[in-house]
């Protein structure tokens, strides 16, 4: 079994090699990013014209694992016409072997207006798809991938989600007004659906119904990149809808530069479930956590040592986020060190939620490794024990 799981991390990791030697031959256009760096290719671009552009994403897709799905294929194919009011047309489709199950969503976007400092934007998206619960800090599943097979486990939970959802967004300068209204069907899936490898389950840690019917809706105000406002609600009864709270989230960030030596990043995120009818698990709040720092949020705003859902909370949150980064401190101030311009960087997060004593980790970074890469080691503080520590390798500072 475990041959089986190595061959399979090896065939994995040898087809996105082979994949990079055919990008470094063809010279193609490595498109949006992420939170990793640009070697890992999450976007193909092939520039048609100057109206039209197609992209095909992601290269780490292929192939992918879990122990829900078994083995699978999954990609996308989004195109734009029109760069100076952008029209998009994005479509992703995904294939599980094991189930048998062909997944698909599909998305538009379009600009109503847009000029250099104002724009109205709309947004369309649905379909059938395998989502994880911890929307929206989801997690990378090429590096999950290689983390089920090795370890026999899977530490996130899934939900087969149908789905549509409209966004409107309106930006006035720095201000932006985002409104959403989703209807979802969901119905949570355990690992042992693929017996092939037995993998421990992934019970969740709350007990809720299994299926649920959703309707939500939510509105956004922020002032980048200092304050936004967030207010989400449930409603029950639509469509069978079951979803029945009220949600209330508050972010401040903000960054100082000292002599362009030292630079601090400061987040504060606090939120409230204000009313408690019907929370679906799946609507709890997930807090942004990881084995590694492969993520579709701030490498800033991450948790490292904090276990996935053992903070997710139905009540209320406090979130604290502190990074100082310096060139003259410890290993930056020798002379090899700044002839690659690498800093170093110290962290502060801590988590509070009303069931739990609060989780504190703190860490230490070389940071800009080769541009792309951070190396850094953590320690943790849970309910009286020392956690870790820990050495992580991931991407730069975001």
């Amino acid at each position: 079994m475990l041959y089986g799981r190595l061959f399979i991390v090896f065939a994995t990791l040898s087809f996105n090699l082979n994949i990079l030697k055919a990008y470094s031959e063809k010279k193609i256009t490595s498109g949006d990013k992420d939170s990793f760096p640009d070697v890992f290719f999450d976007t193909l671009i092939w520039r048609m014209n100057n109206n039209w552009c197609l992209l095909m994403e992601p290269v780490y897709n292929i192939p992918l694992f879990n122990p829900i799905d078994g083995y699978l294929i999954q990609s996308g194919l989004k195109t734009t016409f029109n760069p100076r009011k952008p029209f998009e047309l994005y479509f992703k489709p995904r294939y599980a072997f094991n189930r048998k199950i062909f997944y698909a969503e599909a998305k538009v976007s379009s600009f109503i207006y847009k000029n250099e400092r104002n724009s109205t934007q709309i947004h369309l998206s649905g379909g059938n798809f395998l989502t994880q619960v911890n929307h929206p800090f989801i997690k990378n599943e090429q590096i999950f991938s290689i983390i089920n097979l090795l370890e026999g486990k899977n530490p996130l939970l899934f939900i087969e989600k149908k789905y549509l959802k409209f966004a409107f967004n309106q930006t006035f300068s720095s201000f932006i007004i985002t409104a959403t209204s989703a209807f979802a069907q969901r119905n949570y899936l355990e690992n042992q659906i693929f017996q092939r490898l037995k993998f421990s389950p992934n019970d969740p840690l709350w007990s809720y119904s299994l299926r649920d019917k959703s309707f939500t809706n939510s509105i956004s105000f922020t002032y980048t990149p200092l304050f936004s406002l967030t207010y989400k609600k449930g409603i029950a009864d639509f469509l069978k809808s079951e979803s029945n709270f009220d949600y209330l989230e508050m972010a401040l960030s903000k960054s100082f530069n000292f002599k362009e030596k030292v630079s601090i990043d400061f987040n504060y995120i606090s939120g409230k479930f204000l009313n408690q009818e019907f929370i679906h698990f799946n609507d709890f709040y997930h807090f942004p956590t990881g084995r590694t720092l492969k993520v579709s949020h701030p490498v800033v705003t991450t948790y490292r040592l904090l276990d996935y859902y053992n903070f997710s909370t139905k009540n209320y949150f406090h979130r604290i986020h502190l990074q100082v980064q310096t060139t003259d401190f410890l290993l930056s101030k020798l002379n090899f060190i700044k002839k690659f311009n690498i800093s170093e960087n110290l962290f502060f997060n801590l988590a509070v939620t009303e069931n739990k004593t609060p989780f504190l980790e703190i860490g230490y970074a070389l940071d800009y490794i080769l541009e792309k890469f951070r190396l850094e080691i953590v320690i943790g503080r849970f309910e009286g024990t020392w956690l870790g520590p820990r050495i992580i390798l991931g991407p730069v500072s975001l």
